[in-house]
């Protein structure tokens, strides 16, 4: 069975075994809510508590924030009477791993991406729909858009990174812009674009960019084109496209393993890949794209048919201007406990926070578990014994209906799941990144009860708690202390 999860079979018994897969892997997926079902009653059955005594904000609604607020309610170790905040602005939350998919025509749209924020807010936390103008730390207040001050006794930010589509010229006019073929999977508003106008592709210069600075998903700006350039086979355009791959990296990927694998994948797919290089502007009439070289400042010119690009990021200006942040802007925490360096009583996770580890999805799964630990023991006046390890995954799509699951942590050592060479893409990790994945986010994910490698069982608890598997597997509701 390693053979084929490193695709080394023949092609009949890989289908045949993909098949047989994909089948098991959707009812995990059915379980997964079954079990997602037990723990929401279980959740409300242990929600008896004394009026609020302290109070957690937490600033942000995507990922890291919706997890650490459904970790919090099933924590045992909360304190009792806890009351906890969210605070967040926008309508929808997106799971936005899946806008790659969307963008790479795996047949989503972006209502598959989305739900209601108010759905996914979970029961007991106080929803409030605003967005913070400033953070006052010092006197453990935020002030909100609408002009209302909320106080605070501990705070967790994780508010994710803004899209600075105004830092490279011409590039907002390009996208904004429905006739012109350059669009983003970065985007909910420019994801679906993505997926028509490589539909709409037929044939040319195909372009996909990776900026040079700290993004969402490492491995996202590859993704698009693997996935597009198997479809350019299969529409019988490939023989009359250029594939290019403009990256600020010195090779496919910035952790060896992984990027020695893909620049091999790469040469063998006939891409055309300029390494160290950003794009610096965007002309949508001409339909030019200007590149600069990070080493020698030398600027080049590509016509483009088609242009995916990844914007620049960085964190929102509210942080970034706060007392909160480093020099670069990010919310500056200690990278092992997730405390801020500045103010004991705030912690962050996610994009927005200053770790020095990929920002994904799978980090958060691992960091939540670790922050909402060290933020209870900082409650009850303990030690901080919870750390993270750095650990991140960039699941990669490599075309062909196979996936390369990159895992790693901190310094960027390998920290991989399963027995065989995941430098290897195989079709279990494509199963699991397309079929799998989506279902236990909603799930379980955001319910608090998904802890990556650790699936279902929190590492911290275990270690902690004698009585939390039987608690987890709804048998035992173990009163807060």
């Amino acid at each position: 069975s390693c053979q084929f999860f490193s695709g080394v079979q023949n092609h009949q018994s890989q289908g045949a075994m993909a098949m047989l897969m994909r089948k098991a892997l959707l009812g995990g997926a059915a379980a997964t809510g079954l079990f997602a079902y037990a723990h929401r009653v279980q959740e409300a059955k242990c929600r008896e508590e004394d009026p609020s005594k302290s109070h957690i904000l937490i600033v942000g609604g995507g990922t890291g924030g919706v997890t650490v607020a459904s970790q919090l309610l099933r924590d045992s170790r909360r304190p009792v009477g806890t009351s906890i905040s969210v605070v967040e602005p926008s309508k929808l939350h997106i799971y936005q791993p899946m806008l790659t998919m969307v963008a790479g025509r795996l047949g989503f749209s972006n209502t598959d991406t989305s739900r209601p924020m108010s759905s996914v807010i979970p029961a007991g936390v106080n929803f409030l729909e605003d967005s913070v103008k400033e953070f006052n730390p010092a006197k453990n207040q935020v002030v909100l858009a609408s002009g209302k001050t909320v106080s605070y006794d501990y705070m967790v930010v994780s508010t994710g990174l803004k899209m600075d589509w105004e830092k490279i010229p011409g590039l907002r006019e390009a996208i904004d812009d429905p006739n012109s073929p350059v669009a983003s999977s970065y985007d909910y508003n420019t994801a679906e674009k993505a997926k028509r106008i490589m539909e709409e592709f037929t044939g040319g210069e195909a372009l996909f960019t990776q900026p040079a600075c700290p993004i969402k998903c490492g491995g996202g700006p590859q993704k698009v084109m693997w996935l597009n350039e198997t479809h350019f086979r299969t529409r019988g355009i490939r023989d009359k496209t250029n594939v290019r791959f403009h990256t600020n990296l010195p090779s496919m990927f910035h952790v060896k393993k992984y990027g020695d694998a893909l620049d091999i994948i790469a040469a063998e797919k006939n891409i055309d890949v300029s390494y160290r290089t950003d794009l610096v502007k965007v002309d949508k009439d001409k339909r030019i794209a200007t590149f600069k070289h990070l080493d020698t400042n030398q600027v080049t010119t590509k016509p483009y048919d088609v242009l995916h690009v990844v914007p620049y990021m960085s964190p929102p200006e509210v942080i970034k201007k706060s007392p909160l942040a480093n020099k670069d802007g990010f919310v500056d925490v200690d990278k092992y406990t997730l405390q801020s360096t500045k103010f004991p009583n705030v912690f962050a996770l996610g994009d927005s926070s200053n770790l020095p580890t990929s920002k994904t999805a799978a980090a958060i799964a691992s960091e939540a578990p670790v922050l909402v630990s060290n933020l209870i023991h900082t409650m009850k006046g303990e030690n901080l014994t919870a750390k993270f390890d750095g650990y991140t995954a960039c699941p990669i799509f490599t075309g062909d209906g196979k996936l390369m699951l990159c895992e790693f942590g901190y310094d960027l050592v390998v920290n991989e799941t399963f027995p065989w060479d995941q430098s290897k893409p195989g079709y279990l990790a494509y199963y699991m990144k397309k079929d799998v994945f989506p279902p236990v986010y909603w799930n379980a994910f955001v319910k608090g009860i998904w802890y990556g490698k650790d699936t279902f069982f929190s590492p911290i608890q275990r270690s902690v708690d004698p009585h939390y598997l039987a608690s987890e597997a709804g048998l035992v509701c173990t009163t807060a202390v």
